[in-house]
């Protein structure tokens, strides 16, 4: 939901037409042109094309008119696996898998006087693809499209939306995937013929597979991998990741075994120097699957899109957690400095160290019993807290608020 990319990938770029930034307003128009598509123009292909690219000015605008109007109105459906993809019966129809996406786009695009191509080739990670190939890559179908002499990338089954885990269809336009530059299209696109890569020097599917895999919201947020771009990771018992992200974006991430989600307390995520720095604890020797997660700070949704994903293998098991964070800890911009580890001794004298920007007061709650911590300057309060067995939480409040608001949470045994 990364619109920067390693220096090595950007020496590999070849001219295209990317998509430039602020796609929506460029595409306004167009875009709503195609959305009021009348059932009387969809009858066929010429007449569906001509009705598109009626009022586009350019190459590029005929291309988007085609991809939103299919992004929109073709809905995947793996019942059509193994159908010949025959973009007359796509139409008819309104169904396809990424075959019949790609054929449809390719037939309106003639019909439209664009040159364009289906490209064959494989896919990374869960989304509408057709089959798993023998070295676990999935085959998948998309479009090139030459704009202006140029040829670039556009996948309208992604564009139109993803399958879930649960193989069910979510529909949601995507932009990222309207001719996307070559650098960030090879992170989740293999073709089988490497000059359809559109890379001056070719990635190899070695380099394709060793990848995290980046979902299109890694691009969309401006994320960028900052400690690890490899995809499978083996540690000891812990890791620390860090990603690189804007002011205006909130990540958080979840650690999974074998498709179930592990409590919230064995990962930890907040910005730090660099960027935003996940840690992550294994419970005992094993596999694992990291999932990062985005938004935008002021979105009205909020709701995380899935952006990144890892695959850990663990050598040993941890035997400490974190503490367990709020919603609010990650919209304040707070950082933690310590203690780390969720779990605290009873009766100990423990020494409560965070900063929480614009906050007025930060308390420890023990057992109904507040700890005020000492303002130290830059949104920092810190103090030394005897805390009791049962639960610790830090409390901060702020001008905007009338009571204090949750930020972590601490079980004390």
């Amino acid at each position: 939901m990364v619109r920067m990319v390693s220096l090595v990938l950007m020496a590999l770029f070849v001219g295209s037409a990317p998509l430039a930034v602020g796609a929506e307003a460029e595409f306004a128009a167009i875009d709503a042109h195609a959305r009021a598509a009348p059932s009387a123009a969809c009858t066929s292909i010429t007449s569906l094309a001509t009705y598109l690219t009626g009022p586009a000015r350019s190459d590029r605008e005929k291309a988007r008119a085609l991809f939103t109007w299919m992004a929109l109105n073709i809905n995947y459906d793996v019942s059509r696996f193994g159908r010949p993809p025959d973009p007359r019966s796509v139409l008819a129809e309104r169904r396809a898998v990424c075959a019949g996406y790609a054929a449809l786009f390719k037939a309106l695009a003639d019909a439209a006087g664009l040159d364009a191509e289906v490209i064959h080739g494989h896919a990374k990670g869960m989304g509408p693809q057709a089959a798993i190939s023998a070295d676990g890559l999935l085959t998948h179908d998309w479009n090139a499209v030459k704009i202006d002499g140029r040829w670039a990338l556009l996948d309208c089954t992604w564009g139109a939306g993803r399958l879930n885990e649960r193989m069910q269809f979510e529909k949601r336009f995507t932009d990222h995937y309207f001719l996307t530059p070559p650098e960030l299209f090879i992170y989740d696109h293999l073709p089988s013929e490497d000059r359809w890569q559109l890379l001056q020097r070719p990635v190899t599917k070695a380099e394709f597979l060793a990848r995290a895999w980046v979902q299109s919201a890694f691009f969309e947020h401006g994320l960028r991998l900052v400690s690890h771009e490899r995809g499978n990771i083996e540690v000891d018992d812990s890791l620390t990741i860090t990603i690189g992200a804007s002011e205006e974006t909130l990540v958080v991430a979840s650690l999974l075994q074998n498709g179930w989600t592990l409590d919230e307390n064995h990962t930890f995520t907040q910005r730090e120097a660099r960027g935003f720095v996940i840690r992550a604890v294994f419970p005992a020797p094993g596999d694992y699957v990291l999932r990062v997660f985005a938004r935008e700070r002021n979105a009205a949704a909020q709701e995380y899109d899935s952006a990144l994903e890892y695959a850990i293998h663990a050598k040993g098991s941890a035997h400490e957690v974190f503490p367990k964070m709020y919603l609010s800890f990650q919209e304040r911009g707070c950082h933690l400095a310590s203690p780390i580890s969720g779990i605290l001794k009873a009766d100990a004298r423990v020494h409560f160290r965070v900063r929480a920007p614009g906050a007025e007061d930060v308390i420890v709650g023990v057992n109904g019993l507040a700890r005020h911590l000492a303002p130290a300057g830059d949104g920092v309060f810190s103090g030394e807290v005897v805390v009791e067995r049962g639960q610790a939480g830090v409390f901060a409040r702020f001008p905007s608020s009338k009571r204090h608001e949750g930020l972590l949470r601490y079980e004390v045994r």
